[in-house]
C-alpha cells in the first residue's frame, strides 16, 4: 500500500513538471529600430565583445548615475543634467557667459548653485573612472531625450549634439586614448520608463555609455 502510494505520488510529481515546462506563454516579437549613427573612432573588427564574469563595478565620483550588467556589456547610464544644461545641446556654461548674454536670473542661479563648476568636475570624474578601463575596450556614446513638448526634429537635434560633443571630448582625453569611442542619437525613441510621470520622463533623458571588452 506504501509502495502505491510513493509510486503514484511520483507519477503525478512528473506530470506536473512537464505540464510547467510545457506553458512557455505567449511571446512578444521585436523589431530593431533604424538610428542614426554618428561614426567616431573606428573600432577593430574582431571576436564577439564580452563583458567577463568578472567585471567590477566603475565607481564614479559624486555623479548620479546607474552601472547596469547586460549579457555581453555593461551601461553606465548617467542623467543628463549631470553634464548638459537642461533641455540643451550645450555643456554647463560660466556665470560670466550667461550674464554677457543679459541672462541675469541664469547668471544668478549658476553663481549661487555652483552648477558650472560642479559639471566641469563631475565630467572630470567620469574621465578618471573611465580611464581605469582595460586596453581593448570600446564606448559607444548613447543620447537619450524624453519626449518634450518639441517636434522630433528638435529633440534629434539636440540628441545628435550632445552625443558629437561627448564623443569630441572623449576622443580628445589623452587619459582615454587606449578606448574606442564612437556615437548614437537616440532622440525620444528608446525610454527605459513610462513618459507620463514627471520623474520618469526626466529619467529618460539620459547618458548611456555602453562598455563592451574585446577577447
Amino acid at each position: 500500500m506504501r509502495n502505491r502510494f510513493f509510486k503514484g505520488a511520483f507519477i503525478l510529481t512528473g506530470f506536473l513538471l512537464v505540464a510547467a515546462c510545457s506553458d512557455k506563454g505567449n511571446e512578444i516579437e521585436t523589431k530593431p529600430v533604424e538610428l542614426p549613427i554618428i561614426k567616431g573612432n573606428e573600432v577593430e573588427v574582431g571576436n564577439k565583445p564580452i563583458i567577463e564574469a568578472d567585471y567590477q563595478d566603475i565607481m564614479i565620483k559624486n555623479v548620479d548615475y546607474h552601472f547596469i550588467h547586460e549579457k555581453d556589456s555593461a551601461i553606465i547610464r548617467i542623467k543628463d543634467t549631470e553634464i548638459f544644461d537642461v533641455n540643451t545641446p550645450d555643456f554647463y556654461q560660466t556665470t560670466e557667459y550667461y550674464e554677457q548674454v543679459g541672462d541675469d536670473e541664469t547668471a544668478s542661479y549658476y553663481s549661487h548653485q555652483k552648477v558650472y563648476e560642479k559639471a566641469v568636475k563631475k565630467f572630470s570624474n567620469i574621465v578618471e573612472a573611465l580611464a581605469t578601463l582595460p586596453a581593448k575596450t570600446s564606448i559607444e556614446i548613447q543620447a537619450h531625450l524624453h519626449n518634450m513638448d518639441a517636434p522630433s526634429e528638435k529633440i534629434n537635434e539636440i540628441t545628435e549634439a550632445r552625443a558629437i560633443k561627448l564623443l569630441d571630448r572623449f576622443s580628445n582625453e589623452e587619459k582615454l586614448s587606449h578606448i574606442s569611442f564612437s556615437a548614437k542619437s537616440f532622440g525620444d525613441t528608446a525610454p527605459v520608463y513610462p513618459n507620463n510621470d514627471v520623474e520618469f520622463r526626466i529619467n529618460n533623458s539620459r547618458i548611456d555609455l555602453v562598455v563592451r571588452r574585446e577577447k
